[in-house]
This record gives C-alpha cells, sequence and structure tokens, in this order.
C-alpha cells in the first residue's frame, strides 16, 4: 500500500463512528418494530393508534438508518459521495431531533442525548484532514490511466 493511501486513525473513527451510527438507528427500528408486537402495546385502549404512530417512528429512524449504512459503506471504500451523504445524513438527523425537541418542548434526557450523538460526527466530517481524505482520494480509480 502506498504511504500516500494509508488511511489515519481520525479517518478510521470517523468511519466506525458513523458505521456504529447507521447501526444503532437500525438497532433502534426493530426495537420500534419489536414494540408494535409487544402485549403492553396491544393491550392498550387505543392500540391501533399506538401501533401506526411506531410503525411511522420506525420509518422515520429507518430511512436515515439505511442512508447512513450505505454512506459508511463508501466511507470504507473512500468515496466523496459517502462522505457528502454521510454530513447531509448526520445534518438532516440532527435538524429532525432538534426541531422536535424545540417545536414540541420535549426535552427528554434521552431524545438529547441520540441528538448529540449526531453532532461529534458532522464535526469530524468537517475537520480539515477529513474532508481533504475524502474530496483529494488519490489510488486506483484516481490515478488508473488508461494504457
Amino acid at each position: 500500500m502506498d504511504a500516500n493511501m494509508k488511511r489515519s486513525p481520525l479517518i478510521t473513527i470517523v468511519n466506525v463512528l458513523q458505521s456504529s451510527l447507521g447501526l444503532a438507528l437500525a438497532g433502534l427500528t426493530v426495537y420500534v418494530l419489536a414494540l408494535t408486537r409487544s402485549r403492553e402495546t396491544l393491550a392498550e385502549p387505543d392500540a391501533a393508534e399506538t401501533v401506526h404512530g411506531l410503525l411511522i417512528g420506525a420509518v422515520v429512524l429507518g430511512v436515515p438508518a439505511l442512508i447512513t449504512l450505505v454512506a459508511a459503506w463508501g466511507l470504507w471504500k473512500r468515496r466523496f459521495w459517502g462522505w457528502a451523504l454521510s454530513l447531509a445524513t448526520d445534518v438532516g438527523v440532527l435538524a429532525v431531533f432538534v426541531y422536535n425537541a424545540v417545536g414540541e418542548n420535549d426535552r427528554e434526557g434521552d431524545e438529547i442525548a441520540l441528538a448529540a450523538s449526531f453532532v461529534v460526527p458532522i464535526v469530524l466530517l468537517l475537520l480539515p484532514a477529513v474532508r481533504e481524505y475524502f474530496w483529494n482520494a488519490t489510488g486506483p480509480r484516481a490515478s488508473a490511466k488508461p494504457a
């Protein structure tokens, strides 16, 4: 491997963090879907409405989970689109959580912690060394010249 292509520990941290966020969102999606089948949920007087709300929640978490995992794959492959998709998804999810907390006056600790978990990756993705790594990707796809 060429010295210029070596991945720094910072890049590995960014990639692992994005992958972890995607897996966490996917796990939350599965959990919310499992709640739709729980005895406690189905025993509620307005179970149909609760299940419907949970299904909407699963979509709200599941779509960013899928996009985040695809973006993380792009990061591991050192693709600019992986960086851009990661940044856009993180900013979008953070905006949804902030809007929910402010708009609904709902400042529960777990939602604030989940929202804050998207601030760190955004900051890391915007660090000059990380931006440069993905924006100026070198290697086989960038340096390959037709014979």
